[in-house]
């Protein structure tokens, strides 16, 4: 069963692969990590550490998604990131408000 009405908020298309949406997640980080968001395309999986498609990014391990920067497991530990994460993130200015929209989660 879906619940409707979590927004989805992404930066941009991917320019990896294409296809996907890069949407800003939140990620919970650890005890020695501090909270932090990640930029994950929905498609191909690329990650950016920053909301910025052009900069640098990486790939999870197929056999292991962990966080690039708390290795914590990647979808365990993190989530589409909602309005008060996008915010507490500093990263509202980022949103592109044509790719973002309502999803099924």
């Amino acid at each position: 069963m879906s619940i409707r009405g979590r927004m989805r908020y992404s930066i941009d298309t991917c320019p990896i692969c294409g296809g996907g949406l890069c949407t800003i997640y939140f990620c919970e980080g650890t005890d020695s990590v501090p909270p932090h968001g990640l930029i994950v395309c929905d498609e191909c999986e690329a990650i950016w550490l920053q909301p910025d498609v052009s900069s640098p990014h990486c790939f999870p391990d197929a056999e292991s998604a962990d966080c690039p920067v708390c290795r914590q497991p990647l979808y365990e530990h993190a989530h589409p990131a909602n309005q008060n994460d996008v915010d507490d993130l500093g990263w509202t200015n980022a949103i592109n408000t044509e790719l973002t929209m309502e999803s099924e989660i």
